[in-house]
Order: structure tokens, then C-alpha cells, then sequence
């Protein structure tokens, strides 16, 4: 009977080489797989990544309608009155807001006109004022978010009044009126306000429109 083992012609068996050789064919496939499955996962992690960085961040606008512009006059949605208090309390050191309007600033007929809202006030006697740009939005409706920059004027007791100078349409600092010597304004800016934080403006135009 022939044996089933593979014999070389010089007499040495060739099972353990066939052996060997299988052995080493299934190392590689296995290793084969597990790269494979290694790279997909990778893959997969990068996709994720990407998919997260790539999506848009959602923001929301916190804007509050306060006024509308027509024909070049501002038609105020929310009174100024209801507007003192929280101007009084943005300044926090004791100013007393008595005034509040918006103010149109167009520096010349090629700049776009830039509206801003704008409290004035005292504090033991000196001159206080704060001004916020407002957002344009379609039909020229105003809003005020809480991203706008708050600009501030600080007057000395010498000086009765304080001017926002400007550039264009963009507040640049503060000046006062009576330019006298030793009279002074300082500009202080804000990268943001909370004007309107926490309030309940526009009640009473709201409730109006509803009974129309």
C-alpha cells in the first residue's frame, strides 16, 4: 500500500514543510483581516470627525425689535420710557438715565446710515451716556441683540456734555462739548450688552396689535 506522506526523491518527507507553509498561509490571512478591520474602524473614526466638524454651528439671535425706520423717520415699536430702567441698570453705577432715543449716524451720503439706540443720564453731577448699534433688518426694522458693542462716555464734573465722535458710520470715541481745558470724556467700549436681558419690552404694542 502506498503511504499518503509526500516524500521527497532523496527520502526526506515533505509533510512538515506542507505543514509549515499552511501554517504560515493562515498567519497571513488572519493578520490580512485584522489590518482590514483595523483600517475600517480608522476609517470610520475619520468620517465621524469629519462629519462633526464639517456640520454648521446653529446660533441663535437673540435680537429684540424696538423700532422701525420709514421714509427716514424712526416710528419706535417699544416707548423709550420703558427703556430708562434698563439702560439704568446696563450702566450699574448709580447713573440716572432720563432720556433715550435712536439716533441716525451717516457720516456722509456714501456711507450706509447706521441707526443707534442711546441712553443719557447723570452720576454726582457728571455727564453719562451709552449707545448700542442696532441691526437693520428687512422693511428697515431695528433690532438690538445682545452682541452689540456698548459704547460709553464718562464725562469729568467739568464738562455738561459728551459727543460720540465717528467715522463713517462707526462710534471712534467720545468728545466734549465744551472743549474747555481740563474738561474731559473718556470712551469705554464692551464687546457685548444684556440691555434687554431678562426684560419684557414691547408688551403693550404686542397686546395693541392683538386687539386690532
Amino acid at each position: 500500500m502506498q503511504s499518503d506522506n509526500l516524500v521527497h526523491p532523496s527520502g526526506l518527507s515533505l509533510r512538515p514543510f506542507s505543514f509549515l507553509l499552511s501554517s504560515l498561509l493562515v498567519l497571513l490571512l488572519l493578520s490580512g483581516c485584522a489590518r482590514r478591520e483595523a483600517f475600517n474602524e480608522d476609517s470610520q473614526e475619520m468620517m465621524v470627525e469629519d462629519g462633526a466638524e464639517g456640520e454648521p454651528e446653529i446660533m441663535t439671535y437673540d435680537g429684540k425689535l424696538l423700532a422701525q425706520v420709514v421714509e427716514d423717520s424712526v416710528i419706535y415699536i417699544v416707548s423709550t420710557q420703558e427703556l430708562i430702567q434698563p439702560f439704568i441698570r446696563e450702566f450699574g453705577d448709580g447713573t440716572v438715565v432720563d432720556k433715550v432715543m435712536i439716533s441716525k449716524v451717516q457720516e456722509t451720503e456714501e456711507d450706509t446710515a447706521a441707526y443707534y439706540l442711546v441712553g443719557l443720564g447723570i452720576r454726582n453731577g457728571a455727564f453719562r451716556s451709552m449707545a448700542m448699534e442696532l441691526d437693520v433688518a428687512a422693511r428697515n426694522a431695528l433690532y438690538l441683540s445682545s452682541k452689540a458693542a456698548k459704547h460709553m462716555c464718562l464725562a469729568d464734573i467739568g464738562c455738561s456734555f459728551c459727543y460720540f465722535t465717528f467715522i463713517g458710520n462707526k462710534i471712534t470715541g467720545c468728545e466734549c462739548g465744551t472743549r474747555s481745558p481740563g474738561t474731559n470724556c473718556v470712551h469705554k467700549v464692551a464687546d457685548s450688552n444684556t440691555l434687554l436681558k431678562g426684560t419684557r419690552i414691547g408688551e403693550n404694542h404686542r397686546q395693541n396689535s392683538k386687539r386690532r
